[in-house]
């Protein structure tokens, strides 16, 4: 059994213990035993790489390869062995360029969810009331060896937010089966 430390990020003025609740919303998606349980860290307050204009506001946001560095280094400083996840309603981006025939593009996506064996980052930004609990279930899938899904099968799927509708509101047959082999 795995055992998860969370921190919010930038989250003063919410409240941890929703956030919490969502971790372990997110763990009722898995089979019984892959989960130990999630210990709440605090909150860190870090500052925003950028500014983001939206239609509705304002606000800062992070850049996804400062972010993690900043997750790693937080790891390191309080000493924890487990996995170290960041959750904030803060936007991350991730930015790249994309080589086309006549130019090169920069391209910015919005991530929503990164969890790899060490540490991850859980923005909830730009998601509605139901998906907190999907997007961190997606993101810990990943954690566990899951890959993602072409087709809007189940939580895996790579347009779980803003694709079609999903067929199965949890992990599909063939991943219940890579989890139930993680946790033997």
């Amino acid at each position: 059994m795995q055992s998860l430390d969370m921190l919010t990020i930038n989250e003063e003025l919410r409240n941890e213990e929703d956030l919490v609740e969502v971790i372990w919303k997110a763990f009722t998606y898995f089979p019984e035993g892959i989960w130990k349980g999630v210990n709440y860290v605090g909150n860190i307050n870090v500052k925003c790489d950028l500014k983001i204009k939206t239609e509705e506001e304002d606000c800062g946001g992070f850049t996804f390869p400062r972010l993690i560095r900043k997750i790693r280094k937080m790891k390191s400083t309080f000493g924890i062995d487990d996995l170290l996840l960041g959750v904030t309603h803060d936007p991350v981006i991730f930015i790249y360029h994309q080589f086309e025939v006549d130019r090169i593009r920069r391209v910015v996506n919005l991530v929503h969810d990164y969890v790899s064996n060490d540490v991850g980052v859980i923005s909830l930004f730009d998601t509605d009331k139901d998906a907190p609990a999907k997007v961190t279930a997606h993101g810990l899938g990943h954690n566990q060896g899951l890959e993602h899904h072409a087709d809007p099968v189940d939580l895996m799927y790579t347009g779980l937010l803003h694709g079609k509708p999903i067929k199965i509101d949890g992990f599909c047959d063939e991943c219940k089966r890579k989890l139930k082999k993680i946790k033997e």
